[in-house]
């Protein structure tokens, strides 16, 4: 059987992978989907397998990729990710624990919990008890303070924006789109780099690691893509956008060519 004879037509006529093809995906991303199901067993306090997070996660993977069209144009876990997400919290719902009382007070407690959990993947200093203070700062002077702080409330607020495209019905995603749309105009390396760390669950390590970049050049470029952020959704003015830095333009020119790699912009139109 040839490729185009695998191919099977979805239901807006878009083509779609072939079983193969789409099995070796869920292979593929079943530790990704695992981690999603853990990400919520734990906002809610529960335990992703006893509770039935993980077989939810799995079928709505397997589902996924049955339908999955690649030629959209849309990264396969930008598709996924919502769907698995609400397959989780639904598992998390129909559970004998959250039907105790156990996973907590209501549905914005757990959201909270899970916010607090993906900021500490973020900002791993967090965890010691440190503010993310630039690289070049002793930690002390006040403005370093505030541009710490910046950055959380800004990475809070986007991760908040992805609870709520994952969660939200359409009427209340439009609560979430003016950080998306002002995220959607920056260089397609920024937008990726957000989308890794923000949406996919990687740190700036990996991320790194994948770009085959030093981890400083992520890091540095992540801080000023959040300052750039805070200022712009304070005021109704344009703001310059942010450059890319020396350590990642041979990598943001290459993305250049690849129309694809502008993640939030493609996200947008899916959500239109």
């Amino acid at each position: 059987m040839n490729r185009e004879d695998a191919v099977k037509e979805a239901p807006d006529g878009g083509p779609t992978l072939s079983i193969e093809e789409a099995n070796n995906l869920v292979i593929e991303h079943q530790g990704w989907a695992e981690s999603i199901a853990r990400s919520v067993a734990r906002a809610w306090n529960m335990d992703w397998r006893s509770d039935g997070l993980d077989g939810a996660a799995m079928e709505a993977l397997i589902f996924c990729a049955r339908r999955f069209q690649p030629a959209r144009g849309v990264p396969f876990r930008g598709y996924a990710r919502r769907r698995i997400h609400e397959a989780s919290a639904e598992a998390a719902k129909r559970s004998k624990t959250w039907q105790r009382g156990l996973a907590g007070s209501d549905k914005i407690e757990g959201q909270a919990r899970e916010l607090s959990a993906e900021l500490l993947n973020v900002f791993p200093e967090l965890r010691s008890g440190q503010l993310p203070y630039p690289d070049d700062s002793s930690g002390d002077s006040e403005g370093d303070v505030r541009g710490a702080i910046r950055s959380l409330l800004v990475g809070a607020s986007f991760i908040a924006a992805k609870q709520g495209i994952s969660t939200s019905l359409p009427d209340e995603v439009m609560d979430y789109k003016r950080m998306l749309i002002v995220v959607a105009s920056l260089e397609a390396v920024h937008q990726l780099v957000l989308w890794k760390v923000y949406w996919e669950g990687l740190s700036l390590r990996n991320v790194a690691v994948e770009w085959e970049t030093d981890e400083l050049n992520v890091i540095r470029e992540h801080k000023a893509v959040l300052a750039f952020l805070f200022k712009q959704l304070a005021t109704r003015k344009q703001l310059n956008k942010p450059k890319v830095r020396p350590g990642l333009r041979e990598i943001a020119m290459k993305l250049r060519k690849d129309k694809r790699s502008a993640v939030f912009t493609e996200l947008l139109k899916d959500h239109t």
